[in-house]
């Protein structure tokens, strides 16, 4: 029984010569395997219940059926020669003596002669399947119908293959099996049942939800009326809402309200069409929608949910237009607001009524004018052009006025390049430029460089950069500081006691007359920022989050802020308490502080109802905006929008 498909006796050669004649639609052709050993190929003429007919090397051939065994073919190409014929052969008998070892032995000898031997990748992958090595026998059923898709049917094999493997866990293997039914067997019965179950088994096991969404777009077009329908929909519209497809997302969801308005999980996606509407800004939807959420739902959760949208709802959120969702710089260029990430440059026109317009032209310069997308790590803008400073990349200058685009690398004293550029800070005298390699100054009007590293006061690891009309200041990765006074040009080491061996400095920030360090100790479990005069006096520190161990929470601080020069000044000349106001970004809020009456100005909690797991990696300013990067887009809040302390 084991062979029978391939030695045919004469009932049996009669049954399949009437199924062939009934079903062929193309040439085929016949190897003929006689009793004596020999083996002649060629094209099928025709048979009677005694003898049948090839055509060979332009000759009509007649055997008698018996003591002959005949395999049809329609593809020359995947005639096996003698000599795998042979070894197939070989391992047949051997499976015929159980001795599955020395046959699989044969049959992969067979395959080594002639890669194509459909017969030969048949007999391994049960081999395969009965010793439990799945993998391999996924690989030889898939030669199988790769090589001839018809000859034999394998879904049932595929299927109990597919189902063992659920039962087992191991799903990346049922859907290896699952897939080669759904492309191979495409009018079998039960593809619409596992073109769902494909899909759900993507989408919820392996998380592979661009290869699931594709398997379950498929399986809604072709099946609608499949009972896992409801819940294919439901999953492609929240893989569509966190892949940042917000508009196609809202038009799945509004689909699915309409189609099982009585769904259990109708509320569920109520919640998920709001934090939609959200996140593309048309916030009296979302808060509509979260309000009737609130109103109708016994689920004390869901309700939870659902005010937190609309707290959420201070808040806008952007997404479209980046090369990539991971923020990790962010500059203001007057109505321009450039953005850095690990996959180039965006700019976005902040201005107007309309405050998120992508202008993709000069960005798209940047971008192309080295061999690789840069991993922009900081960004300088001035009236004359923007300086984009990358990791192993150098350094990419765009000049406002020739409109041209430049590569270039700043070199040590032994001609060697540097590349990696985290930090670059300027003005109208001097550019300056914090790599992994010192620190380096730029006279504006000579273009002369010069270098600072490899020894005290200043390190090799300069992460941070401050700059004031008095002073240079420069940070480590480490807790090390280091000042020079741009009048006399000469360097000090400074210390501070808040700033101890056990502290991270994350960044630098020049607000007014304010240096801002922000922080965080390892040690201690705590993190705040630190400001000082430009001159490192009357320093103090203070403190934000406290007794957590999470190093997340801790090491991402930002902390940056503005001067409103048109607060009124006291009586006594001295300026406004509000005038200096200081926005701190941290993983959990956004605080506003005023160092002169340290005071905190209120606080606001991130819309993470709509942005999951979010870090935020940097923070820039305008006006009374402002805008906060993070590791899934960008946030933007109104100072309005944050309590105010009172005068």
């Amino acid at each position: 029984m084991y062979n029978l498909f391939l030695r045919i006796s004469f009932i049996t050669f009669i049954l399949l010569i009437t199924v062939f004649i009934n079903t062929a639609y193309s040439e085929q052709f016949a190897i003929v395997y006689r009793d004596n050993g020999d083996r002649i190929t060629g094209r099928w003429i025709n048979s009677t219940d005694q003898h049948f007919e090839i055509e060979y090397n332009g000759q009509v051939l007649r055997f008698p059926l018996e003591g002959n065994t005949i395999h049809f073919i329609s593809d020359l190409e995947n005639v096996p020669n003698q000599k795998a014929t042979k070894h197939y052969h070989t391992g047949l008998d051997l499976l015929d003596i159980e001795l599955p070892e020395l046959a699989k032995c044969q049959f992969e000898a067979a395959l080594e002669e002639a890669p194509k031997y459909l017969d030969a990748h048949y007999q391994l992958g049960l081999l395969n399947k009965t010793a439990g090595n799945i993998d391999k026998t996924i690989i030889h059923f898939r030669s199988v119908l790769l090589i001839d898709p018809n000859k034999i049917d394998l879904v049932p094999l595929l299927q109990d293959i597919g189902e063992n493997a659920v039962t087992e866990e191991e799903y990346r293997q049922a859907v290896n099996a699952y897939q080669l039914i759904l492309k191979h067997y495409p009018d079998h019965q039960i593809v619409a049942r596992l073109s769902y179950q494909t899909g759900f088994i993507l989408v919820e096991n392996l998380e592979d939800d661009t290869l699931g969404l594709d398997v379950l777009q498929n399986a809604i077009k072709q099946f609608p009326h499949s009972s896992e329908h409801e819940k294919a929909v439901y999953l492609i519209g929240n893989i569509q809402s966190e892949s940042g497809e917000l508009t196609v997302a809202k038009d799945t969801f509004q689909q699915f309200l309409r189609l099982y308005p009585e769904s259990d999980r109708v509320e569920d996606v109520l919640l998920s069409l709001a934090i939609v509407y959200l996140q593309l800004r048309d916030k009296d939807r979302a808060v509509q929608t979260a309000n009737f959420i609130q109103g109708n739902t016994e689920d004390p959760s869901i309700a939870a949910q659902a005010k937190d949208i609309v707290s959420a709802s201070v808040w806008n959120i952007y997404t479209n237009g980046l090369p990539d969702l991971n923020i990790q710089t962010m500059a203001v260029d007057g109505e321009s607001l450039w953005i850095g990430t690990p996959k180039g440059i965006a700019q976005i026109e902040i201005g107007g009524p309309d405050e998120w317009i992508i202008n993709e032209g000069v960005a798209w310069m940047i971008n192309s004018h080295v061999k690789t997308v840069p991993d922009v790590q900081t960004i300088a803008v001035n009236a004359s052009g923007i300086w984009v400073g990358t990791r192993n990349q150098g350094i990419i200058y765009y000049n406002k006025n020739t409109n041209e685009v430049q590569n270039y690398t700043i070199r040590n004293s032994d001609g060697l390049p540097i590349t990696w550029v985290r930090d670059i800070k300027m003005d109208d005298k001097e550019i300056w430029y914090a790599t992994d390699s010192g620190v380096y100054r730029e006279i504006i009007s000579t273009g002369k460089r010069y270098p600072y590293y490899g020894n005290n006061p200043v390190p090799n690891d300069v992460h941070s950069i401050a700059l004031t009309p008095e002073t240079a200041w420069v940070g480590t990765t480490g807790n090390d500081i280091a000042i020079f006074n741009r009048e006399i040009e000469l360097w000090k080491p400074q210390s501070f006691l808040d700033i101890t061996q056990d502290t991270k400095i994350l960044g630098f920030d020049v607000v007014g007359n304010k240096v801002v360090i922000s922080m965080y100790n390892k040690e201690g479990n705590f993190n705040g920022f630190f400001h000082a005069n430009w001159d490192g006096t009357a320093g103090k520190f203070t403190p934000i989050n406290e007794g957590t161990e999470m190093k997340l929470k801790l090491e991402n601080i930002y902390v940056t802020g503005t001067v409103d020069n048109g607060q009124i000044p006291l009586d006594n000349g001295e300026p406004n308490p509000k005038s200096l106001i200081l926005w701190i970004a941290e993983n959990e809020n956004v605080n506003l502080y005023f160092p002169y009456i340290d005071n905190f100005g209120g606080v606001v909690g991130y819309p993470k109802i709509a942005m999951e797991d979010i870090i935020i990696q940097c923070i820039v300013v305008n006006k009374n905006r402002a805008w906060i990067g993070t590791n899934k887009g960008v946030l933007t809040i109104d100072k309005d929008k944050i309590v105010q302390p009172a005068d």
